[in-house]
């Protein structure tokens, strides 16, 4: 009996022994997938003040000091091209921020940042005879072709051509302008410095939504000093930037859904047919964190979220990091079995 006994426990032992590395895989995988290294990287999209609505003055201190122009009964006022529901986003972010620097993973940020005559405003692209005349800060200019736009006033950039050829292309009020209160991060946002800043949309007659289309910024915290157009014409792209640190996993979040933060997605994914852009070499997986970026319409921003995922990114609704992370990895985004 005790031999039959020793045989059975031996059996059961072996099989259990069997068992046990699926399983540590499993485990492992699941853990190994929630972790942020510095195979990471966060990807905050032009979270700028021309892009934020109007917002009652938190209790907390600003990172640097708000111009009294730019504050009213207790808020700050919106930027000439405010997104409905931007100010959401910034301490949404700023979690993001907390939990990647304390986790090891690296922080990439853009900055739309254009000259006072950028091709992409709408009084450079609107011809003196359009009886609009000059719009306004806040108006958006109707899609070319129409008559009575400057046809040379329209950026020379592959995204722009293709826009005006569908009869989509999209000018905008003047925002963002390099050396502004408007071009830079909200004051709220706690970008820290050792951030890689890329500048885009600095030349006069290109534009780009995407973050692919800048270049990197000289400068350093507390990002509010002016590059050359040499420096930036010289310094390496985000595509570069992302290879030479060996990320792996994108995470991207911002202003706007519909245009730069979906731009930067699909570049980062290599499927923007309008950019032609290749997906960065090691970048594996590219998540776009929805719950903390918003569109400039409803409408747009959903159909982006649709061809983000159609073209293999992942997109999760959560803005908290921790359930957000959770919520990529049940959906194998690093390529385990979670």
């Amino acid at each position: 009996q005790r031999r039959v006994r020793g045989t059975r426990e031996s059996a059961m032992v072996l099989m259990l022994t069997a068992l046990l590395p699926p399983l540590l895989l499993v485990v492992g995988a699941s853990a190994g997938c929630t972790d942020i290294t510095a195979r990471d990287a966060l990807m905050i999209v032009d979270t700028q003040n021309s892009f934020i609505e109007s917002f009652p003055l938190p209790g907390q201190p600003p990172q640097y000091p708000i111009p009294p122009e730019w504050e009213s009964g207790g808020s700050i006022k919106p930027g000439a091209l405010a997104v409905t529901n931007s100010s959401q986003v910034v301490s949404g972010i700023n979690a993001w921020i907390t939990h990647f620097s304390s986790s090891g993973g690296k922080i990439f940020a853009s900055l739309d940042w254009h000259p006072t005559n950028h091709c992409s405003f709408c009084r450079n692209g609107t011809h003196t005879s359009n009886p609009g005349g000059f719009h306004p800060a806040g108006a958006v200019c109707p899609a070319l072709p129409q008559p009575g736009f400057n046809d040379t006033g329209r950026c020379k950039d592959s995204v722009a051509q293709a826009d005006y050829r569908r009869g989509s292309l999209v000018q905008w009020p003047d925002h963002c302008v390099y050396g502004t209160f408007g071009s830079r991060f909200s004051p709220f946002l706690k970008i820290p410095a050792s951030t890689t800043v890329v500048k885009k949309g600095w030349d006069l007659s290109q534009d780009t939504y995407s973050a692919f289309g800048g270049t990197e910024s000289k400068q350093r915290y507390p990002f509010d000093t002016r590059d050359t157009m040499a420096d930036l014409a010289t310094r390496p792209g985000l595509g570069e930037l992302l290879e030479d640190a060996k990320v792996e996993r994108l995470w991207v979040m911002g202003l706007a859904t519909d245009f730069c933060v979906g731009g930067t997605t699909l570049d980062a994914l290599g499927a923007n047919p309008d950019t032609g852009r290749t997906a960065p070499a090691g970048l594996q997986t590219v998540v776009l964190v929805e719950g903390c970026a918003r569109p400039v319409a409803v409408g747009s921003g959903r159909a982006m979220v649709e061809k983000i995922g159609a073209a293999g990114g992942v997109v999760v609704s959560e803005p908290e990091p921790v359930a957000a992370i959770q919520q990529a990895c049940s959906r194998g985004t690093s390529g385990v079995e979670v």
